[in-house]
């Protein structure tokens, strides 16, 4: 299959969609059944939490929706692309193109600065050395790191080291943003700033955030909670209805 796929999502239609998802994992003769029968629609623009206890399938979730993992069955479609008909290499186009990541151990090259680290995947989606350094640049502004942008990881917080890894996504302008815990190995003040971050980006930028987080802080912060066990999701609440409950007209 040509890897240059096109997306061809309809303006105000779901920009995910996972129809019957269900996903185990084999170990000798363990086999753990992690998500059952799963389905869910995803708005553009929207900053939705999944929420739930460990092992209840929130990371195998979010890996599946960002196209890292196969399902065993089901599908899912991102953008309007049916994922499990692309090959390897369509894969890795479109989350090159389309989407951000930002992971709880921030995933940053030791040797890198701020700046480079956010340029390096720019320059692998073709964009010209300047545009590429404006972007970084731009990016690392609106996360607050314009002071830091020469500094490697070892020279950085925790809190600094999100901020990049957020800025890095960020600055591929994606559709869809996926944050994987990404405030847990972070204080209680970095961690407010990072959920801040999400937020905005959220709201500025009309990105869909998908977060995986135990964080309660970020309930307050997000459109939708989907609260997850035992590999399906047991509720689904959404801000407008809960502020709505909360001030009845």
């Amino acid at each position: 299959m040509n890897a240059m796929i096109q997306v061809n999502a309809t303006p105000g239609a779901p920009v995910l969609q996972a129809d019957s998802v269900c996903k185990a994992f084999v170990s000798g003769k363990l086999h753990t059944q992690v998500l059952n029968g799963l389905s869910l629609s995803i708005d553009p623009g929207e900053l939705t939490l999944i929420s739930g206890p460990s092992g209840c399938g929130k990371s195998t979730l979010l890996a599946i929706l960002s196209g890292l993992q196969k399902v065993d069955s089901g599908r899912v479609h991102a953008l309007g692309s049916e994922l499990g008909q692309l090959d390897l290499r369509a894969l890795e186009h479109f989350r090159l193109q389309h989407t951000g990541f930002v992971f709880q151990g921030f995933n940053l090259f030791p040797a890198l600065t701020a700046q480079e680290q956010v340029e390096l995947p720019l320059n692998h989606m073709g964009l010209s050395k300047r545009e590429a350094r404006e972007r970084a640049l731009r990016s690392l502004e609106e996360v607050g790191l314009t002071h830091r942008i020469k500094l490697r990881p070892s020279e950085l917080s925790g809190g600094e080291k999100q901020r990049v890894a957020i800025a890095r996504a960020l600055a591929k302008e994606p559709e869809l943003l996926f944050a994987d815990e990404p405030t847990s190995a972070l204080d209680a003040a970095n961690g407010q700033t990072i959920i801040d971050i999400l937020h905005t980006i959220a709201r500025i930028h009309g990105t869909t955030v998908l977060c995986v987080s135990h964080d309660p802080r970020l309930v307050a912060h997000a459109d939708r909670v989907l609260a997850m066990e035992d590999g399906r999701i047991l509720s689904d609440s959404r801000r407008d209805a809960v502020a709505l409950k909360e001030n009845p007209p």
